[in-house]
């Protein structure tokens, strides 16, 4: 499933295949790799906490960090140099047919785009689709894991998901981003799967800007660091009514308003406010289309419920 994930999110920005599904090496190669770099952003850095310790790299997290982006980069820079010598071969063509017939329509062509009127450099192009990928597959990839284990693991559920495809789409070979209104339950589904086990269960730290402020009864002062446990908080039975249970009807019921763009604070799988994810569109489409795609392909052949009691 990761490597799928993997060139969904490149096909999207590059048109290509980044790995080769027949091969597990590369899946599991590239996969390590960005396993690594999600790892090395969340590890404790004694850095932080002493910054004049920084330039040292005690725990050679800078080091390794490099080593790795360096992969990445050089699979990247392949694609891109591939494109660039494309658009080269079709612009010294004397056929306007050919020329655009080259042309991909993706992300990486608005890029190359800008890059061809200066707005941007050919390093701005690598290091935005370098953000773009690695915080995409590995994000995208983790949720539709954990939505698919949960629907295995209700038979009922799946059913249910299935049934609506089939009354939404018909007898049409393919399921198109248009597909995605007539599709609430699916929508459903997706939120509780975000709502149950986030990607990010620990959101980025906000500082307190004055005095004054009470979280949860207690005084924060101006200047103090607060993180927020979005895990807890997207759990809290204050909030949610049986809320460590899978069921995806409580987004088409009592919790029908509640959108995962940052407005409603018991859910908040994205963030909120002006560090809210940039990804939000991208990660709801394509997690989506990917369900879709499983659950009409699926046999459903797990019936039996799956022990994940316990698990994050």
């Amino acid at each position: 499933m990761y490597g799928g994930v993997l060139n969904l999110v490149s096909n999207a920005f590059c048109s290509v295949d980044v790995v080769d599904l027949g091969a597990e090496s590369s899946v599991q190669g590239l996969r390590e790799v960005v396993d690594d770099l999600v790892k090395l952003i969340a590890k404790p850095n004694v850095s932080d906490l002493f910054p004049f310790l920084r330039p040292l790299d005690l725990q050679g997290c800078r080091r390794h960090a490099a080593t790795q982006v360096a992969k990445v980069l050089q699979v990247l820079d392949g694609i891109i140099d591939r494109r660039l010598d494309e658009d080269d071969a079709s612009s010294s063509s004397s056929s306007s047919s050919s020329s655009s017939s080259n042309k991909h329509g993706d992300f990486l062509d608005a890029l190359l785009e800008l890059m061809s009127t200066g707005k941007i450099t050919r390093e701005d192009v690598t290091t935005i689709v370098f953000d773009m990928f690695v915080a995409g597959s590995d994000t995208i990839a983790i949720t539709v894991e954990w939505a698919m284990a949960e629907l295995l693991r209700s038979p009922s559920t799946m059913d249910k998901v299935r049934a609506e495809i089939k009354a939404a789409i018909g007898s049409k070979e393919t399921i198109e981003e248009t597909d995605t209104a007539s599709l609430p339950y699916l929508q459903a589904v997706t939120k509780e799967a975000m709502r149950l086990h986030p990607v990010a269960p620990i959101l980025l730290p906000h500082q307190c800007g004055e005095d004054g402020v009470e979280v949860g009864g207690y005084a924060v002062p101006k200047g103090c660091m607060v993180i927020f446990n979005s895990w807890a908080m997207m759990r809290d039975p204050a909030a949610w009514e049986r809320p460590d249970e899978f069921r995806p009807e409580r987004f088409l019921e009592e919790a029908i308003e509640v959108d995962f763009r940052g407005k409603d604070f018991e859910f908040l799988p994205f963030g909120s406010g002006r560090r809210v994810c940039p990804g939000v569109p991208m990660a709801d489409v394509w997690c989506r289309s990917y369900w879709r795609r499983c659950c009409t392909r699926s046999s459903g052949a797990c019936r039996t419920a799956c022990p994940l009691s316990g698990w994050t």
